[in-house]
């Protein structure tokens, strides 16, 4: 009470001083008080403002600024911005940016809906039935409908236009049912077909004049008119009259959003040599499918580098009816166990890349075993050969057959006697095999590496290296005995291309010329099936079986490397089908930031629907 008493007789008597009383008492300060009395104000005010700093710091958030132009060097120049036509990896990354179409395909493999508000597919997997948006416009406001969806589509299928996407929908027939609905009715299940939805859609109305002969000269194919989250803006062409440089701004009635990122400039480079020295001397922001041994230079510099795994799949193939010794299990399980995937990583791909044993990639089904991978047991393959009767010669080079010395045990009266004798177990046959491949830096120097593992256990190994056209040749006829290539993955039904044994002749894919009959049931069984979880399950039963049996050796899986000088906000490259990938998600990159306090952010639903 005393404490209280007092308290509240100070509280009375205390006043603020007024400003001339504040002024006198200054005044009557010695200077040695004034100089205590300045100090003691500056250091209240300093530790004012860091507690008001703190507490604003700990009400703030970082949130996405719309706005920024993003500036991106590619190899390449994109001639041919169309859905139908884009073949080359530049006519890809514009048609990605200004195109969309009913599904988009995300990173993680998922569908969502684009131009499509909804979808339904029939029990038995045959028909599939799109409702489109209403409010889907294309970058001239005109909207968006069904009789565009068919339009592109019958371009594709026209013959005369050479479409690449063609094969994609042969035996598909597609029709309206009103102006918002659309029917694709196949003739079988096609598990890969949402992939097909994706496709970029055509305005009808700016192509309906244009002949198939002047289709793929139009200048509508670099002047696009699109529905996707970027529009080009300007076109910059070279001395040669040929596009140099898209100047791109943002769509702001893109179905999914308004991208944040202002305006994107496509900038295109003839080699990765000029691309490399644009980026490091700051003309561009970033750029795109960089090689790895330009890695360590661009992250030198303080550039971000992005990295997404590609469904891209180097090994070794065997054609074992060009030679024998490929068909031999022993040999095929010795070279598995002597090749170091890792070392071969490292110093082709210095390390961007992943070391892989199974021929399912990881944009259909994760490998949860790929960290073990990297053994090598050299020793142990040795081992395994020297069982099976493989001896090493005088060159170095494992044979088998030829004279032998075996021990032979015979009765001489009451005895057993044993006896060394030399017996003919046909002619010699050599662990040699030839390896071929492309003239490319990366498969020749994997090449020699594996040649040199391999030479460990006592293999010759001869490399062939042919130009792309030359290889295509050999693939096509079959002409190898062990080929160094890969396999790109796409959809799920490649799959089947790549292993069923009804694809082991041109124009099939199986290079590894595998014959399995209860693989080929798995496969045709998930071409057949709908569910992606019971499709999962039979992906591994045939990754078990492809263990066993070993038709070819896979060895690595290379990374797509993004460099860029700016924080990238929400990009999201985990994987990618192709590199053009790189940009579904685009409408949600931004490169500037804003602080404001919690209580004045928009939630995500809500910022990204303006």
């Amino acid at each position: 009470m005393h404490l209280m008493h007092n308290f509240l007789s100070f509280t009375k008597e205390f006043r603020i001083p007024k400003k001339k009383e504040l002024r006198n008492t200054i005044k009557s300060f010695s200077q040695k008080e004034l100089v205590l009395f300045l100090a003691s104000v500056s250091v209240a005010f300093i530790a004012f403002i860091f507690i008001l700093q703190k507490i604003n710091t700990s009400f703030m958030v970082t949130i996405p600024d719309d706005g920024g132009t993003l500036t991106e060097g590619i190899i390449g120049m994109p001639t041919l911005v169309n859905p139908v036509l884009a073949l080359s990896d530049a006519d890809k990354d514009l048609t990605a940016l200004v195109y969309s179409g009913l599904m988009r395909k995300m990173p993680d493999g998922t569908f969502i809906p684009d131009l499509a508000e909804s979808y339904t597919i029939s029990p038995d997997g045959k028909i599939y039935t799109f409702v489109m948006k209403k409010n889907a416009v294309f970058h001239d406001g005109q909207t968006v409908k069904a009789d565009d969806v068919i339009f592109t589509i019958n371009k594709i299928k026209d013959v005369l236009i050479k479409s690449p996407r063609k094969n994609d929908w042969d035996g598909t027939t597609v029709e309206k049912t009103d102006d918002y609905t659309i029917v694709f009715t196949l003739k079988k299940p096609y598990i890969s077909f949402m992939d097909n939805t994706t496709i970029g859609i055509l305005p009808s109305h700016i192509w309906k004049d244009i002949t198939e002969k002047e289709f793929s000269l139009s200048s509508l194919n670099i002047k696009a008119v699109g529905s996707g989250p970027y529009k080009i803006d300007n076109v910059i062409k070279n001395k040669d009259n040929i596009p140099q440089e898209y100047k791109l701004k943002r769509f702001l009635r893109f179905t999914l959003g308004k991208p944040h990122i202002k305006n994107i400039n496509i900038i295109s480079f003839a080699n990765e040599k000029d691309l490399i020295r644009a980026l490091v001397s700051n003309s561009i922001d970033q750029a795109s499918g960089l090689s790895p041994e330009n890695t360590k230079s661009i992250e030198d510099k303080g550039y971000t580098l992005y990295t997404a795994t590609l469904p891209r799949l180097f090994g070794l193939f065997f054609n074992n009816t060009n030679n024998k010794i490929l068909a031999d299990s022993t040999v095929i399980k010795a070279m598995d166990l002597a090749l170091d995937r890792q070392d071969i990583v490292n110093q082709v791909l210095s390390g961007y890349g992943t070391v892989i044993k199974t021929p399912v990639s990881d944009t259909i089904l994760k490998d949860e075993n790929s960290d073990k991978y990297a053994k090598t047991s050299t020793e142990e393959a040795n081992t395994i050969l020297d069982k099976a009767g493989w001896t090493i010669g005088a060159d170095g080079v494992r044979a088998k057959g030829g004279i032998k010395t075996i021990s032979q045990t015979k009765k001489v009266g009451k005895k057993t006697v044993t006896q060394q004798v030399k017996v003919n177990t046909g002619a010699v046959t050599r662990l040699s095999f030839s390896l071929t491949t492309g003239d490319t830096p990366e498969l020749a120097q994997a090449s020699e590496l594996i040649k040199k593992q391999l030479e460990l256990i006592g293999a010759e190994v001869t490399i062939k290296v042919y130009s792309t056209g030359e290889l295509n040749s050999k693939i096509r006829a079959r002409d190898y005995e062990a080929l160094f290539f890969g396999q790109v993955i796409n959809h799920e039904s490649d799959l089947f291309s790549f292993w069923h044994s009804s694809q082991k002749a041109d124009p099939g894919l199986n290079i590894g010329m595998y014959s399995n009959t209860k693989v080929d049931t798995l496969l045709q069984t998930a071409q057949d099936t709908q569910d992606s979880s019971k499709r999962d399950a039979l992906y591994k039963d045939f990754i078990t079986q492809f263990n066993k049996d070993l038709p070819s050796l896979l060895i690595y899986s290379p990374k797509y490397l993004y460099a860029t000088n700016k924080k990238l906000n929400y990009i999201y490259l985990d994987t990618l089908t192709i590199p053009s990938d790189r940009f579904v998600s685009v409408h949600t990159w931004y490169a500037d930031t804003d602080h404001v306090w919690k209580i004045f952010t928009k939630s995500p639903a809500t910022s990204t629907a303006n």
